[in-house]
């Protein structure tokens, strides 16, 4: 027993010495950086210096927590960062590294380390000393290949500007690709640079040979085992006889990817030395058939089970997906027990209008791509439909659509295509009016009917931008144009185009930043957005125009700018001194309900015109901020309708942040909060829609709820993944 006692003991004392001489080797070995700054430093970017090297200040781990960081230094929301001498040590090579690439040959770095409350500041004390120049720049093809004003475009490196390699990398690597896409897949380009002189400057020479034009012969192909060698050669751009080139190699692969068949498409790029260039490409191909099932349950839905079938092996390309969803399982079992809502009224005798039969979407998808070459595919769809909305209505649907899709040029396609829908929707008057704004009686009346929506359409998109998330320049364009009338099979008559762009320029020269860093850019985007429909009769919701939200007008909520209503409770307005005859005769006069009581409806429109202007400037590594100004004016021309057109500017700023899942988007926008006049619906105690004969001078602030809620009213908030536009 003692024998123990000392041996637990003993133990005890070793760990205890062992404790103490780490609590006094710790602050030699480690220490906690508060901040970190680079005195010295004027040629080059501090942020991306910051990203080479191990040595980092205790960030604030969440950027809306940034006011909260500064006034504590709690772990709960600062990341106490710590680095070693080790590691400072390390930090200085390569920051000297760094320096030297862009041009900063003779510079010399020192760490400061000065006591701060929370830990240490960490300062590394840089001396750029002289710069090593490029005196000149001589860049001379052998066969001219490249216009001058492409080689402007294409050379980073300026004379008189910092000797930096990664621009002079960066311009071989485009003057390279730039020459294979004329065909000269085998280009030599060589560079001289001779040592600096005494006055640290040198001469650069770069010399391009693009010796022979490079074209495709045979196209070999491995890894396919239920997709045949002429369906791929189909699928691809490097057909025998044509050019060898980088973007006809990126497009073959692009396409080859985009068919569900294939999991990986990859060429091998055949050696130089030869102007015939036989091709081999590697190609995974997914499995021939892939089944997915999916079991849940929601409060509102009751169970759900979704089922998605697909078959890749139908011969020349060709795939089949078959899809099916269906919702409302066991919901006579389940209706309004523990968690599940209430789907009937408490006085409801049974479900006479089926709102607890199973809903249901299911859709059948054959695509046959690579119609007579690569850039042509077709695809028809089958689909049909049940959903509800308890209590409130029921909408069906059955149809088709049939699509073809060319692609003139690459992110340049043209589709033609087809869908015609019969739907029937159980619905009251009250609801096409609240969920939909149709409170007119002759467009209500030709949607509660079964009827035949068949529109042809055209569209033409071209995308042009730099980049697929956070475009810094270049510009996108759709135009969509469609016919529906009685020879496409429609109930309704219409014609509608539309069309939607964007420009990007960055507001830095050059875009990269300084000294060539990859430096997110201040960029100016301009978004336009409009369109016209001319109906012959009744307008269908589908084909409305609508403005405003986290897309659009972003001081209004969604769809909340253009013709509008204001819906009034009837028993608001037998409260105010109206009476049923009143209301029935429409002569209630609305104005004595207070603006509190009315509900605005928006109806939609049948013109569109809308703008935006956006400011996008970077703050940190991955945040950046905003400021827009939105405008956008909806109209009635050519339409029967109760509402009144209406167009308004919002200004407004925001945050964009770049997350690994993508852009994260907060916009604030200002709305304009003017008195106007609108029209006002009521609904009977039968379902049916009175419009009052007078307007009521509507205003969301009567009465007045004070200075901090009117401050509230004003603002719109938007919280999104993506871009605006």
């Amino acid at each position: 027993m003692l024998q123990n006692r000392i041996i637990i003991a003993a133990a005890l004392l070793l760990l205890c010495s062992k404790v103490s001489v780490a609590q006094q080797r710790g602050p030699h070995d480690s220490i906690t950086v508060t901040t970190l700054t680079f005195p010295g430093l004027t040629h080059v970017s501090p942020d991306e210096l910051k990203r080479v090297i191990f040595t980092r200040a205790s960030p604030c781990r969440l950027p809306f927590l940034i006011p909260v960081c500064k006034v504590t230094g709690s772990q709960l929301v600062v990341d106490r960062r710590r680095t070693t001498s080790a590691a400072m040590a390390d930090d200085i090579t390569k920051i000297r590294v760094y320096l030297w690439r862009r041009g900063f040959r003779e510079a010399r770095v020192d760490t400061v380390l000065t006591p701060a409350s929370r830990g240490t500041a960490v300062a590394f004390a840089i001396n750029e000393g002289p710069a090593t120049v490029v005196s000149s720049l001589s860049l001379t093809q052998k066969t001219t290949v490249l216009t001058q004003k492409e080689l402007d475009d294409i050379v980073e490196l300026q004379v008189g500007a910092p000797f930096n390699l990664i621009a002079l990398d960066s311009t071989l690597t485009h003057l390279r690709t730039a020459i294979w896409n004329r065909g000269f897949g085998d280009v030599v380009i060589d560079t001289s640079v001779p040592r600096p002189d005494a006055s640290h400057k040198v001469p650069v020479r770069i010399s391009i040979d693009p010796r022979w034009l490079t074209r495709v012969g045979h196209v070999d192909f491995e890894g396919n085992a239920y997709l045949s060698d002429e369906t791929l050669r189909r699928g691809i751009m490097l057909q025998p006889g044509t050019l060898y080139t980088r973007d006809a190699i990126l497009e073959s692969q692009k396409r080859l990817f985009q068919s569900p068949a294939i999991a990986r498409a990859l060429v091998v790029t055949p050696p130089a030395g030869d102007s015939i260039k036989s091709i081999t490409i590697s190609v995974a191909e997914v499995p021939e058939h892939q089944v997915s099932l999916t079991l849940g349950f929601n409060t509102i839905e009751f169970g759900q089970a979704a089922l998605e079938i697909k078959h890749n092996a139908l011969g020349a390309g060709r795939w089949l997906s078959i899809r099916g969803a269906v919702g409302n399982l066991l919901a006579e079992q389940l209706n309004g027990s523990s968690i599940f809502q209430q789907a009937l009224t408490n006085d409801a005798a049974g479900d006479p209008q089926g709102f607890l039969k199973p809903t249901y979407q299911a859709s059948l998808t054959l695509q046959q791509p690579w119609i007579a070459g690569a850039r042509t595919s077709a695809g028809v769809t089958a689909f049909a439909g049940r959903r509800s909305l308890p209590n409130v209505v029921i909408d069906e649907d059955i149809g088709a659509t049939f699509g073809v899709v060319h692609e003139l040029a690459p992110r340049a396609p043209v589709g033609l295509n087809y869908r015609i829908e019969h739907t029937r929707v159980q619905g009251n008057a009250v609801y096409y009016c609240a969920g939909f704004g149709i409170c007119d009686p002759a467009t209500r009346a030709s949607l509660v009917i079964p009827n035949r929506l068949a529109p042809v359409g055209l569209s033409a998109w071209v995308d042009r931008a730099d980049d697929l998330e956070v475009p810094t320049a270049g510009y996108t364009a759709v135009v969509d144009a469609e016919h529906a009338s009685s020879a496409t099979g429609s109930t309704f008559t219409h014609s509608r185009i539309a069309f939607d762009g964007s420009y990007y320029k960055s507001l830095d020269h050059p875009a990269r930043g300084i000294n060539g860093d990859e430096k997110p850019p201040k960029v100016l985007a301009v978004h336009v957005r409009g369109g016209f429909v001319k109906p012959d009769g009744v307008l269908h919701p589908r084909a409305r125009f609508y403005a405003g939200g986290m897309q659009s007008v972003r001081g209004f909520a969604e769809n909340e700018l253009g013709p509008t209503v204001l819906q009034s409770r009837r028993s608001s307005l037998i409260a105010a001194g109206c009476t049923d005859a009143t209301i029935a005769n429409a002569q209630c006069d609305p104005s004595i309900v207070s603006s509190s009581d009315l509900f605005p409806r928006p109806i939609g429109g049948s013109t569109l015109l809308e703008g935006t202007l956006e400011a996008r400037i970077p703050l940190f590594k991955a945040l950046g901020a905003v400021a827009f100004l939105d405008g956008a004016y909806v109209g009635t021309s050519g339409i029967t309708s109760i509402g009144h057109a209406r167009g308004a500017v919002t200004p407004g700023a925001g945050f964009r942040y770049r997350s690994p899942l993508g852009v994260l988007r907060l916009d604030i926008g200002v709305r304009p909060l003017g008195a106007r006049s609108l029209p006002v619906v009521v609904a009977q105690q039968d379902g049916s829609i009175i419009t009052l004969a007078r307007e009521k001078l509507y205003s969301p602030l009567e009465p007045s709820p004070g200075f901090l809620r009117s401050l509230g009213h004003h603002l719109v908030v938007h919280f999104a993944m993506g871009q605006a536009f």
